[in-house]
């Protein structure tokens, strides 16, 4: 496909979309109130997915690349932000890519692997996973063990630079970011994160880093990298067993379930819960970076109930003053006033001297049900809401001090802190939060 094609393609995809989008809008408003539908759609238990969307889906998951990225990261926000049946059609994204035919991609492992036969004794045709960058496909070494090849998809540079164009175009027309606003930054930092995630050999090197550094915690796993298999576009782990965290979070509870199985009991839940929430720490205060796709797919939850970190891609590093910014912000929230709040996040660049009264307050506030799970000890997410808490706040601020681009270095570590914290509602257990974070606000980053 040649970049004009594609580029038609996605605003052929997009067009579409805004059209069928509108229809079932109309058809809503004259057929009963939001509220009927959605009542109706949970009575045939969630079945009912917006003929929209699942357009949108279709188109973004055949073109791939960049432009089905951004699909899955507006598939990470809370339901309720979403037009009834969106958020259920869009999840497909992260966890029902379609997979492209051996035939396609095994030239491309080739290339990379001239004598990729010689290594991988086994390799099963069907791909497991994929991805918006490319698909994984399970084997077996000539020593026998168990491995998870990475095969990349052609042209993504090319196709990154072009979809983030295109779309920023299509959310100009739409109004959908203000046209006096410089958002050139925040588009920079999008490209350069995509980027950086299609290049496999940093991506290797992300995956050394945070096994040793994980080497000694009891509850999380990253697998090792077979390096003399692994290149710019391919890359080969060691297998892991283990449950997909959406697929984990979506089985029954099992009280009482023996330790070697992957179920979930409550406390399983907090187990995980309390992982998740430890990676997410260690990551900003202690690595100096994140693995910034909180998409459930790119964790497992093994037999033995650890929690396995696939995916780092997508790994920022972060500069030591945002780091030592947000350790200040989370010391302030938790243990100093108003006034000490304020200040840090003018000093991040969060807030201005100049915003209204009225919006410095919805920041402080949504700050305060954010940190709500650090204030005592056991907290329960389950009931908490705290998203949805904050999302009325969150409207007050921007109309109060005009939606405006986030300082870029931001962007993607706040998509994973409000991933986690959409993840720990989900998993809905009751732990001790405090806990987990309390180490990590006695000192500064060495």
């Amino acid at each position: 496909m040649t970049q004009k094609n594609r580029t038609l393609s996605l605003l052929r995809t997009l067009g579409s979309t805004a059209v069928r989008a509108g229809a079932e809008a109309l058809k809503n408003q004259l057929s009963g109130n939001a509220s009927k539908n959605a009542a109706g759609a949970a009575a045939l238990g969630g079945l009912e997915m917006s003929q929209a969307a699942l357009r949108l889906v279709r188109g973004l998951d055949e073109l791939k690349g960049a432009a089905m990225k951004m699909g899955q990261l507006l598939s990470l926000v809370d339901d309720t932000m979403l037009p009834q049946g969106w958020k259920q059609a869009l999840v497909t994204l992260q966890s029902q890519a379609t997979a492209k035919p051996f035939a396609e991609v095994e030239p491309l492992l080739r290339a990379e692997l001239p004598h990729y036969e010689k290594h991988l004794v086994s390799l099963e045709p069907e791909a497991l996973h994929a991805a918006s960058i490319g698909q994984v496909h399970r084997g077996v070494l000539a020593n026998g063990t168990r491995v998870a090849v990475k095969i990349r998809y052609p042209d993504l540079e090319k196709w990154v630079r072009s979809d983030i164009v295109s779309l920023r175009r299509m959310l100009r027309l739409a109004n959908a970011i203000p046209s006096d606003g410089d958002f050139d930054a925040v588009f920079a930092q999008v490209e350069k994160i995509f980027l950086q995630e299609i290049d496999f050999a940093q991506e290797a090197a992300n995956y050394v880093l945070y096994r040793e550094h994980f080497a000694s915690d009891p509850g999380v796993v990253v697998p090792r990298v077979i390096a003399e298999l692994s290149t710019r576009n391919v890359l080969v782990t060691e297998w892991v067993d283990g449950l997909g965290l959406d697929a984990w979070m979506s089985t029954p509870s099992q009280e009482g379930a023996t330790p070697s199985t992957v179920t979930r009991t409550a406390e399983s839940r907090a187990a995980v819960s309390a992982h998740i929430l430890r990676v997410l720490f260690e990551e900003l205060f202690v690595l100096g970076r994140v693995q910034s796709d909180p998409n459930p797919a790119n964790f497992l939850v093994t037999p033995e109930g650890k929690l396995a970190l696939l995916d780092f891609g997508a790994t920022q590093a972060l500069p030591l003053a945002l780091v030592e910014g947000y350790r200040a912000l989370s010391r302030a929230c938790l243990q100093g006033t108003k006034p000490d709040i304020l200040a840090v996040s003018e000093d991040m660049g969060f807030l201005k001297p100049s915003d209204s009264q009225a919006g410095r307050d919805a920041f402080v506030s949504m700050l305060a049900i954010a940190t709500e799970p650090f204030e005592h000890g056991e907290f329960d997410f389950g009931t908490a809401k705290l998203v949805a808490r904050m999302r009325g706040l969150g409207v007050t601020f921007v109309r109060e001090v005009g939606f405006r681009p986030p300082p870029p270095e931001i962007v993607f570590l706040n998509r994973r802190i409000l991933g986690t914290q959409l993840t720990l509602e989900r998993l809905a257990a009751s732990f001790d939060a405090r806990r987990v974070l309390q180490p990590h606000l006695l000192n500064s980053t060495p």
